[in-house]
């Protein structure tokens, strides 16, 4: 599974103001410093306040701010809210979809996805000094009989 460039962004973002703890963050800064797209990253902040998840700042040492604190946004939710019409495939268009049991198989992959997603909040992934990855291992599949 991969998240799009927007929901990455918004993720990224979300973490730098948590991190900040109510101090606003310069979309155009937070950008060059991440090396993105300012334009692109002022769309993602724009959809971040229109979620409720950030606070639009004006004026002097204006900019974005988190629009509650970081321990009552859930990131499943984020992820939700910037992945609209999440699906792992397009089975609308397969000549297989009749007869196919892949897109419950799917359908129950992205649920358990989004089940992980929603035991973190906001403050669980951005605390400083946190491991960059956690270890993690892909189990084998269970052998089945064929036939």
């Amino acid at each position: 599974m991969q998240l799009t460039q927007h929901t990455d962004f918004g993720l990224r973002l979300l973490i730098v103001l948590a991190r900040r703890e109510g101090e606003a963050v310069s979309v155009p800064a937070f950008a060059a410093e991440q090396g993105l797209s300012p334009h692109h990253v002022a769309k993602v902040a724009q959809t971040l306040v229109h979620e409720g998840f950030a606070r639009s700042l004006r004026g002097r040492g204006g900019g974005i701010a988190l629009a509650r604190p970081a321990d009552a946004i859930n990131v499943g939710a984020v992820v939700r809210a910037l992945e609209r019409g999440m699906k792992l495939a397009d089975c609308a268009r397969c000549a297989l979809r009749a007869d196919c049991a892949l897109s419950g198989v799917l359908a129950e992959a992205l649920e358990a996805f989004l089940a992980v997603l929603d035991r973190y909040s906001l403050a669980d992934i951005a605390r400083p000094g946190a491991p960059a990855f956690a270890p993690w291992s892909v189990a084998e599949p269970a052998a089945r009989p064929c036939g």
